[in-house]
C-alpha cells in the first residue's frame, strides 16, 4: 500500500503515541529523561515552515514512522545545524521503504526551509543513508558508543 506523509502539526492528538515509539526505542540513552519529557520535548517540534519539525507516515489512515528536523542532536556537536533525528518505522513496516520515504521527505523540507547541509548520526544504518546520498565525515564516541556522522549536501 502507498505511504503518505503529512506534518505532526496536522496531527497532534498523536503527540503522545510518537513520544512511546521515541522513548521505547531511545529512552535507554537519556536515564535523566522521561516518556513524560520525550513526549513534551516532541510537541515542541512540530512548525510547519522550519526546524524544528515532525513528519509522521501513514499507511491509510494508521500512523507507522516518523523523521525530524531538530537544531541539534548530538550535545557534543553545536557547530552542525540543523539535523535529520528520530527516524523511527513501526517494526512491522520495516524493509518496505517507509525510512527512505521519511529521510527524503525530510530533506526536501529542510531544502525548502533554506537548508544547504543536513546532519545525521547513526550506529549502524549508515548503508541505509549512504543510499540515500549521505556521506559519511566522522566517527566519534557519544553517550557511550562510537557513532558515524553524516551529512547531505541539498544544494
Amino acid at each position: 500500500m502507498p505511504i503518505r506523509i503529512e506534518n505532526a502539526a496536522d496531527h497532534l492528538e498523536l503527540v503522545p503515541t510518537f513520544g512511546r515509539w521515541h522513548w521505547g526505542e531511545w529512552g535507554h540513552h537519556d536515564p535523566s529523561g522521561s516518556l513524560e519529557s520525550w513526549t513534551a520535548g516532541l510537541r515542541e517540534r512540530t512548525n510547519r515552515d522550519a526546524v524544528p519539525a515532525t513528519f509522521v507516515a501513514f499507511e491509510e489512515a494508521q500512523p507507522i514512522g516518523t523523521a525530524l528536523l531538530v537544531e541539534h542532536d548530538m550535545d557534543t556537536r553545536l557547530d552542525l545545524s540543523p539535523w535529520l533525528a528520530g527516524v523511527f518505522v513501526l517494526p512491522a513496516f520495516r524493509q518496505r521503504g517507509v525510512a527512505s520515504a521519511l529521510c527524503r521527505h525530510a530533506a526536501a523540507a529542510a531544502r525548502s526551509f533554506g537548508t544547504s547541509t543536513l546532519y545525521l548520526y547513526t550506529n549502524g544504518a549508515e548503508p541505509v543513508y549512504e543510499g540515500l546520498s549521505w556521506q559519511r565525515f566522522a566517527r566519534e564516541p557519544y553517550e557511550g558508543r562510537d557513532v558515524t556522522l553524516m551529512r547531505i549536501d541539498l544544494r
